[in-house]
């Protein structure tokens, strides 16, 4: 493994100085190369006089095998200067030695070119440093320095050859034997003996006494044989060769090959020995002496490369089943393998530790043969999923088969993975690791019990808020409801504002309840926004003007400005922009409501700026001041400035905290600066983009958007009110009657359900329900759930919420329960008014005028009167008693002296209706065949406004009349019967016209 990481290493050494494009040429370059041209120059002039001397000493060219080895291990940073003074020393020793300096030139291009294309391939394919103890490395050095190089050298120097009237391609072919030779011979030796010096510390000192008796056993033998020649023994010395590749590694080997060569040569020279005894010439005795050389190289040199490889693998074996001893005795997990057939092949030590049993135990048994009743389901549901195929991986908790020695339960947690083959990747059994969790299972337990705790504390926390809304909404229900009904009689200016300052008031503080029941959902982060656009100025001027009366009352002066930036005109549009109006309102209040109870004497400033996607609110005030060590304190939960604040001013000390945690949430800041005896700054800052004007209409109602939904809405309509309390029961009901309706009450959910079902039973059933919540013995949920499952549905009889509980989550109740819409307490006028435009059917109102029954039955028409308990139904009145507010059923009879505009649009509609009317009697529209859809339903739609506001005025003949002469518009009855219906209606109204005029002229 180590091997091959440092293979690694080196290829990427190698890449680096491949892609070198212009290394530096130094000092050490030069000297480096300079030493090297002069081994170079030594070892060529050597070569070349002993060539001349006798052939036979110069079978192997040394100088370059010298050059490469240098190379491959002294790697330069820049090797052109070790090319260039080589290429010289070449020369100059050819030339020395009587060769031609033209020839000489071409014979050193030719050993540069043999160095630079080894040395360039070598390094290719074996890195910057090959191993020549690989056998991979090897073959491809003997492939590059045996052939490859000493060719392309032996081909220049050919051409020198034959210039010189030389044999060529005799003298080329010994040419590239005697450079092969030195080659193969020399690079690996030297190569080998280089990285043996270089690891001498960290390889084992080895017998050395028995390497070097080897050795001169070897080289003795090699004498041996050639000293005599009687007989051919050269096959006698591979065999010693292979003996030191099996013993003295590839080093010994190149050693003994470098040894058996010099031996050979020289004992051949001096004319002994099998080859000189062939009778050979010359030149034959070289090339059977290289042979001889070559061969011995090839086969002692990669047998000990072989070795080599296969120590190294034994060594990498060795090393990983310790490093995997060192695991499986060490680790903490128990880990076992099963194969494909589910038996334990392999459990560690360490399953003593965490299953407390044996190892031995666990061989050959199945998983399912030691496992506890509790966790035999989830560990057979796992092992099946992984055999299968359905997953590879699988974790999973489950109890000990042994519990611990007091008793108690021990949880073991299992990491289970396929194990696969890598080859071929098939499943081969199953590796599973197992720890000891039982800590944190027990934790868990802990942690599970507290949760539910927690969760049980926050139901009833939230049962609690419930209830508590429920019970502070029913008691504002009536104050708020009461005020309302006030504010429709007939006051003086400073009761009217008195009152319309209750209603005000009391809105606030259910919007602080609602607020102030959201600060544990703002804890939660359960709390949610709702952004939209609005006035921003009507807003603050609002917050102002509810807590001016209470700065008047201690004579502070109250403030309230926009600041304008420069050049900026006062746009009224400009004010709108979008964010939660809720939460908004309820922060300005806690600011100017503190800012008024702090403040003893002087002055409260209100003002805020709009820019564009954001606005700031200022709130100065002359108060008492924060010190500056408790300015972040003010903002925590029950926490005022001093400590005698809460005794001076009262409170809680939560208003600023809930308008910080609102404020983050709207996604803006709130800066303070204050000095005790000076005075506050509280700056809110928020993002909001500008808005478009969106002027909705407001829960109170003026007098024309009172005449509009009064206009469209049907009356005497029969509504079940069910409520449980006596205040409810008894607004709710005069806000009906006001509305024109007819009230029946049931007290609880089970009255509520005998009534609607007997209603049904007789042909009478009720046109809406109201249906309070929170009742006793049967709630508004179950009471509406079984009048669903009876089959009542809703296009049958809506039925909408009445109830205190204003949470979302209650409205999503009441619609699950089957109910249509929902009113929250206090109950607004306006909300109920547009609740009842919304849900109540328009109906028809039987009169005197009764037309005859054939023509009744022949257009399938059933008119009925509404009717009501007799305690609760709305008394009748006489038709013309305008001023009778028992038969008023509208908040405007009492203000009608007041409101003469209304009075005015009264009669002007009136008379547009009755005119439309007689406009169709006197063309015979009516009595023909030929009124286009359009103008029925034009028609109808102009004489249900008259049916839906004429008894507000008094008028409820006529408004029944229009009611009929609708309906048989809608439903095509005959043209005789149309055309009886408006002529009574006609009659009516010219009947009631001086009246008109005398209310036109009030």
């Amino acid at each position: 493994m180590e091997r091959i990481i440092e293979r690694v290493k080196t290829v990427k050494d190698d890449l680096s100085v491949i892609r070198r494009s212009s290394p530096d040429i130094n000092r050490a370059c030069i000297l480096w190369g300079a030493a090297g041209a002069i081994v170079f120059f030594v070892l060529a002039m050597t070569s070349l006089s002993l060539f001349r001397f006798d052939s036979m000493l110069a079978s192997v060219w040394v100088p370059n095998a010298a050059a490469v080895a240098c190379l491959l291990r002294a790697r330069p940073s820049n090797e052109i200067p070790f090319y260039t003074f080589v290429f010289f020393a070449g020369i100059l020793a050819n030339f020395l030695s009587g060769t031609p300096l033209a020839t000489a030139a071409i014979y050193s291009v030719a050993n540069i070119a043999d160095i630079a294309i080894v040395v360039f391939l070598t390094r290719r394919g074996s890195g910057l440093r090959p191993d020549m103890s690989h056998l991979p490395d090897l073959g491809r050095f003997i492939w590059v320095g045996g052939l490859i190089g000493p060719a392309t050298s032996a081909l220049i120097s050919s051409t020198a050859m034959l210039v010189d009237d030389q044999a060529g391609g005799l003298g080329a072919i010994a040419w590239l034997i005697t450079d092969a030779m030195g080659m193969v011979l020399i690079v690996p030796t030297a190569l080998l003996a280089f990285d043996a010096w270089q690891e001498r510390n960290a390889r084992p000192a080895g017998n050395w006494l028995e390497r070097l008796s080897l050795l001169a056993g070897g080289v003795a033998c090699v004498f041996l044989v050639f000293k005599q020649d009687a007989y051919p023994l050269l096959f006698l010395i591979p065999p010693i060769t292979l003996l030191h590749a099996f013993r003295l590694g590839s080093l010994g080997t190149g050693l003994c090959v470098v040894g058996l060569a010099f031996v050979a040569s020289f004992m051949t020279w001096a004319g002994t020995g099998p080859i000189y005894a062939a009778g050979l010439s010359l030149a034959s005795q070289v090339h059977m002496l290289q042979s001889f050389i070559a061969a011995n190289f090839l086969t002692g040199l990669p047998v000990a490369a072989i070795l080599a490889g296969q120590q190294r693998i034994m060594i990498d074996l060795e090393t990983g089943k310790r490093q995997i001893d060192l695991l499986a005795d060490n680790i903490t997990d128990a880990v076992l393998r099963f194969d494909t057939d589910g038996r334990c092949t392999y459990a560690s030590p360490s399953v003593r530790d965490v299953l407390d049993e044996e190892p031995e135990t666990f061989i050959g048994r199945f998983p399912t043969d030691r496992m506890h009743d509790d966790a035999r389901e989830t560990i057979s549901l796992a092992q099946n999923r992984l055999t299968s195929g359905q997953s590879d991986k699988e974790r999973f908790t489950y109890r000990r088969f042994l519990d611990a020695a007091d008793g108690t339960a021990v949880f073991i947690e299992a990491d289970c993975a396929l194990a696969r083959n890598p080859a071929t990747g098939e499943h081969e059994g199953i590796v599973v690791s197992a720890r000891d969790v039982t800590e944190r299972v027990e934790l868990e337990m802990l942690l599970t019990r507290a949760r539910r705790a927690a969760e049980n504390a926050a139901n009833a926390k939230s049962e609690f808020l419930a209830n508590m809304s429920h019970e502070i909404r029913t008691p504002m229900n009536g104050v708020l409801g009461f005020a309302e009904l006030m504010l429709q009689g007939d006051l003086d200016e400073d009761q009217r504002r008195q009152t319309e300052m209750i209603v005000q008031s009391g809105r606030s503080m259910m919007l602080l309840l609602n607020d102030i029941l959201d600060l544990s959902k703002v804890e939660a982060g359960q709390i949610s926004i709702d952004r939209g656009s609005i006035d921003l100025h009507a807003t603050l001027s609002d917050c102002v003007a509810l807590q001016r009366p209470n700065a008047e009352k201690k004579g502070l002066k109250l403030r309230f400005e926009r600041e304008l930036h420069d050049n900026e005109a006062s746009d009224p549009d400009s004010n709108w922009v979008i964010t939660d109006g809720l939460r908004l309102r309820q922060i300005v209040l806690n600011l100017v409501g503190n800012a008024v109870k702090f403040t003893e004497t002087g002055l409260i400033h209100v003002s805020y700026r709009v820019d564009q996607d954001q606005i700031s609110i200022r709130v100065m005030d002359t108060g008492i001041g924060i010190s500056e060590s408790r300015i972040d304190s003010v903002f925590l939960p029950f926490t005022q400035g001093e400590s005698d604040t809460a005794r001076r001013f009262g409170g809680t000390g939560l208003g600023l905290t809930i308008s910080r945690q609102l404020t983050e949430l709207l996604g803006g800041f709130i800066e303070l600066e204050s000095k005790p005896g000076v005075g506050s700054s509280f700056t809110l800052t928020l993002p909001a983009p500008r808005g478009t004007p969106d002027r909705e209409p407001s829960g109170e109602l003026s007098g024309s958007d009172t005449l509009n939904i009064f206009s469209e809405m049907p009356h005497h309509a029969r509504i079940l009110l069910a409520e449980d309390h006596d205040v409810n029961r008894m607004l709710a009901t005069e806000m009906l009657e006001r509305c024109g309706q007819s009230v029946a009450i049931a007290h609880d959910g089970n009255e509520a359900i005998s009534m609607v079902i007997d209603s049904m039973m007789r042909g009478a059933p009720y046109d809406l329900v109201l249906m309070d919540i929170q009742m006793p013995g049967c709630d508004g949920y179950a009471a509406t759930r079984t009048i669903r499952a009876e089959g009542i549905l809703p296009d049958l009889l809506p039925i909408i919420a009445l109830t205190a509980n204003a949470f979302p989550e209650d409205i999503a109740a009441a619609r699950a329960a089957g109910m249509q819409g929902h009113l929250s307490k206090p109950l607004v006028f306006a909300d109920l008014a547009r609740a009842l435009q919304r849900w109540l059917p328009t109906r028809i109102i039987e009169n005197e005028f009764e037309p005859d029954a054939s023509h009744a039955r022949s257009a399938g028409q059933t008119a009925q009167a509404p009717s009501a308990s007799p305690a609760h139904a709305a008394p009748e009145a006489e038709p013309h008693d305008i001023a009778d507010a028992n038969d008023d059923h509208s908040a405007f009879v009492n203000k009608r002296r007041q409101s003469p505009m209304l009075v005015r649009r009264w009669l002007e509609r009136r008379g547009e209706a009755v005119e439309a009317v007689r406009a169709a009697a006197l063309t015979g529209s009516l009595t023909g065949e030929d009124m286009n859809k359009h103008e029925r339903e034009t028609l109808a739609r102009t004489v249900h406004k008259l049916a839906g506001t004429a008894a507000m005025f008094g008028e409820e003949e006529l408004g029944t009349q229009a009611s009929a002469l609708e309906r048989a518009l809608r439903t095509k009855v005959s043209g005789t019967i149309q055309n009886a219906l408006a002529d009574k209606l006609l009659e009516l109204a010219d009947r009631d016209q001086s009246e008109g005029q005398e209310l036109r002229e009030a």
